[in-house]
């Protein structure tokens, strides 16, 4: 998978772009919001899903997802930025991360408070839940259509009634929702490093919400290419930020170039 990055190079592209966010308006979170998840509510009945083995761990999430209020947008791009951030798809570094996770299990279970920070399918906090179930998992995504089609469904697919305590669901930009986030032990991110601006606001989620002896993974394509972001980018930011400190833990050196990144305070 890779992303169709909606940074358009022509001015009738532009028009296009601009069309789309103008569309779309009403439904661009302005602030964020919190979801809840009541169990009794979902109904998953006829739902499709598609099979994921990770290690030893079998993850399921949906594949008919209803994309219809957004569809206009997802079926012209994985990404329209401030519009739509790529949320109902699984990317590579996702399945990195959930890889590297299943290796060091003990990373998840001796922490208390996670985050999965533009969590998409949810796929690695539902990791976190399941290797910790008394662990209070916060899940984040741009877009609420996300966070209701996609990620809580594909929560309680795999978790169930019995995790139904100590869990959230947030919508909403990253600038918007200092109020809502709490301190985490623990914070999962994966693409979330694919342009200048996207790194710069989660170095600031990171410095907000990352508790004192917390660690944040961060798993990233090395290169976004044409749009400025990557893991280099980002460990030049941390290095300046003089409150964080960053290692790189696992990389793939074949084909597509990816890393992942251990981010902890100074």
């Amino acid at each position: 998978m890779s992303f169709k990055f909606n940074f358009f190079d022509d001015n009738k592209e532009n028009d296009n772009a601009n069309d789309l966010k103008e569309s779309y308006q009403k439904i661009v979170p302005k602030e964020a919001s919190v979801t809840p998840y009541n169990p009794a509510s979902i109904n998953l009945l006829f739902s499709q899903w598609k099979e994921i083995t990770v290690g030893s761990q079998t993850y399921n999430y949906l594949r008919d997802v209803d994309t219809s209020s957004m569809s206009d947008v997802v079926l012209r791009s994985d990404l329209v930025p401030d519009v739509y951030e790529g949320g109902f798809e699984v990317w590579e570094c996702t399945i990195d991360l959930l890889n590297f996770l299943q290796n060091n299990k003990d990373e998840v279970e001796t922490n208390s408070a996670v985050l999965d920070l533009g969590c998409g399918s949810g796929l690695l906090g539902i990791f976190a839940k399941q290797a910790s179930p008394q662990s209070t998992v916060h899940f984040q995504d741009f877009n609420k259509e996300v966070i209701c089609n996609f990620t809580i469904k594909n929560y309680h697919k795999n978790c169930g009634h019995h995790n139904s305590h100590n869990v959230k669901f947030i919508s909403g930009d990253w600038s918007s929702m200092s109020h809502i986030l709490a301190k985490y032990d623990l914070i999962l991110t994966a693409e979330t490093l694919y342009s200048v601006e996207s790194q710069k606001k989660v170095l600031k989620v990171l410095e907000d919400h990352l508790a004192d002896e917390g660690v944040a993974y961060v798993a990233s394509k090395r290169h976004y290419f044409g749009v400025g972001g990557g893991v280099v980018e980002f460990q030049n930011l941390v290095s300046k930020s003089g409150t964080l400190k960053c290692e790189v833990v696992w990389s793939c050196t074949t084909g597509l170039l990816r890393d992942i990144l251990k981010v902890s305070k100074c």
